[in-house]
């Protein structure tokens, strides 16, 4: 367990009991606040607000927070399984059937992997971002199209990538991998001090080399890298790539 002292600490609010959010802060061993202002210790803090887990800055506490959007992005299908198009699907296959998110934070790439109707795990190793996860994940649940489908959620594996993977069931024919710090979301406006707060309380990378080495002894088919254009490939020479305007999906096939 990560030790949060000085950066996090849990807000009660009226969305959530006493005894859950008590519960909760002991969970994550933080400090749980009925109240905050400037002067207190902590930078950030997890709160329910308009029913859902977020991530609130200190300097921002007006603001609505950061929380897990669960809703598809500009542009991407709302129909379930939406088609496996794009840049992202090319990638992973339209014959591949399970898929290892080894790299899950803000979850935005597992739930539209999700939505296309692949199987999906999703690995996490912060426990402040499993706890919002978790908390998405719950909501997804809930969803009309969730319940009438009757769909679960993906699995949610809590730990380090590297480790989980070694310990999975069975072997994912494609284990996908966004070695990056998820990107400043535009709803944020967070400040650039609480990005870098924010950066060094979620953890940055693993050792992507270590990671990647990882996921190709695991996977049965394929590794999928997701990287900035400008970037050099982690895992040398990819089979393929397909590219979207400043990203490109490096696909590593096994023999």
């Amino acid at each position: 367990m990560h030790h949060y002292s000085g950066k996090l600490a849990v807000l009660q609010s009226e969305d959530l009991p006493l005894v859950d959010a008590q519960a909760f802060a002991k969970q994550l061993a933080v400090p749980l606040y009925e109240s905050v202002n400037k002067n207190t210790p902590e930078d950030f803090f997890l709160t329910w607000r308009d029913t859902e887990l977020k991530l609130i800055d200190k300097d921002l506490l007006k603001k609505g927070g950061l929380s897990v959007d669960i809703h598809p992005r500009n542009g991407e299908q709302r129909s379930w399984p939406a088609p496996k198009e794009g840049a992202l699907a090319q990638a992973i296959g339209r014959k591949t059937k399970t898929v290892v998110d080894a790299t899950t934070g803000w979850a935005q790439d597992s739930l539209h992997i999700f939505r296309m109707g692949y199987d999906l795990q999703c690995i996490e190793r912060s426990p402040i971002m499993l706890a919002l996860l978790d908390d998405a994940f719950k909501r997804l649940e809930q969803l009309d199209w969730m319940q009438r489908l009757a769909l679960s959620a993906p699995k949610l594996l809590a730990g380090n990538a590297i480790d989980v993977l070694a310990a999975l069931d069975s072997a994912p024919e494609c284990v996908y991998i966004d070695p990056m710090f998820p990107p400043k979301r535009k709803k944020s406006a967070l400040p650039k001090k609480s990005m870098l707060i924010l950066r060094d309380l979620l953890g940055d990378d693993l050792d992507r080399q270590s990671l990647f080495a990882a996921a190709f002894s695991v996977a049965t088919k394929k590794v999928v890298v997701k990287c900035p254009d400008h970037a050099e490939p982690l895992g040398g020479e990819p089979t393929m790539s397909f590219g979207s305007k400043l990203l490109r999906y490096d696909v590593y096939l096994k023999g």
